[in-house]
């Protein structure tokens, strides 16, 4: 394994709890692990930890081998992407990526020509950082941090200042350019879609611990229970046997002609996502969810059954 991490905590002074807790991960080389989860989680903490940004109350973080306690930040061969980006504003675009290369004591033009190329903005040298979108501004620092080669990408909230459409257009070039390189990183989101596109393996955190890592696949089709699947996008209801039933955004329908429906509810509104008209359903004991109408003709306030699709629910 490249990375790994054995029972790291990290604890701020006067703080109730450890920011991290115990924590335990390992990844192979060309990996790209997402540490997904809510605000004030640790994930932010844990990859400032394995920076070198944060002390370790215990534990310890280990490269191939190698334990890092006494290696200090600058020599430890790690990119850093952050939020912002946190480019130079008195540096033009290529002075930008050349600062990355300045610091492992290169100088290399046609390094940066190539990265500049690999984030898409070839052309971009001598544009000044103000003239730059958001994204574009984020793609300068991706190429910055890049441009050294680094053993290992750390990459925080890196699109979480841009709005969703941006945000999902850049997550699947970083994934491209990740890949495209072979780059191995750990990706810190508060956004599954983001962490399912970018991840090969994601860990899901809480409270300073991981309580469930895997593919988003694994992730998506097992959470661990019921907070784990509403976070992940599942709507949590229950079921009439008492458990919980996690739904999926496409897990209701609304029955069809002479179709035998398995909820009964009253239609408060309609609605439009990504090109598809659903219905905003009150069911009795679950609020209100959305089913997709297909080819019924319904109306606000008219009863209507649901089906729910194969596939579309889990019992947690």
């Amino acid at each position: 394994m490249s990375l790994r991490i054995d029972g790291v905590s990290v604890v701020y002074e006067r703080a109730a709890a450890p920011a991290v807790d115990e924590v335990s991960l390992e990844m192979a080389a060309g990996e790209v692990l997402a540490l997904l989860g809510p605000s004030g989680c640790g994930k932010s903490s844990l990859l400032r930890a394995v920076a070198g940004l944060e002390p370790l109350a215990a534990g310890r973080v280990r490269w191939e081998g190698q334990d890092l306690a006494e290696v200090p930040v600058h020599r430890r061969g790690f990119g850093l992407m952050f939020q912002d980006g946190q480019l130079f504003p008195h540096r033009d675009v290529a002075g930008n990526v050349a600062f990355g290369l300045q610091m492992a004591g290169r100088r290399d033009r046609a390094r940066v020509a190539e990265l500049l190329e690999l984030v898409g903005l070839a052309g971009y040298e001598r544009r000044p950082i103000s003239t730059l979108s958001g994204g574009e501004q984020q793609r300068v620092a991706l190429a910055r941090a890049l441009a050294p080669q680094p053993r290992l990408l750390l990459l925080d909230e890196p699109l979480s200042a841009l709005d969703r459409g941006l945000r999902e257009r850049l997550a699947v070039e970083i994934a491209g350019i990740l890949r495209a390189t072979g780059t191995t990183a750990v990706y810190v989101t508060h956004d599954h879609d983001e962490a399912f596109t970018v991840a090969h393996r994601v860990a899901l955190m809480r409270a300073g611990r991981v309580i469930q890592t895997g593919s988003p696949d694994e992730l998506w089709a097992a959470p661990t229970d019921a907070e784990a699947a509403a976070f992940l996008g599942y709507r949590v209801v229950t079921a009439d046997d008492g458990g919980s039933l996690a739904l999926g955004p496409r897990a209701l329908r609304v029955a069809g002609s002479g179709e035998v429906a398995q909820v009964e509810g009253v239609v408060a509104g309609l609605t439009f996502a990504r090109g598809e008209r659903l219905a905003l359903v009150d069911v009795e004991g679950w609020g209100q969810v959305r089913a997709r109408t297909g080819e019924a003709e319904i109306e606000p306030g008219s009863a209507v059954g649901l089906v729910i699709e194969v596939g579309g629910a889990i019992r947690l």
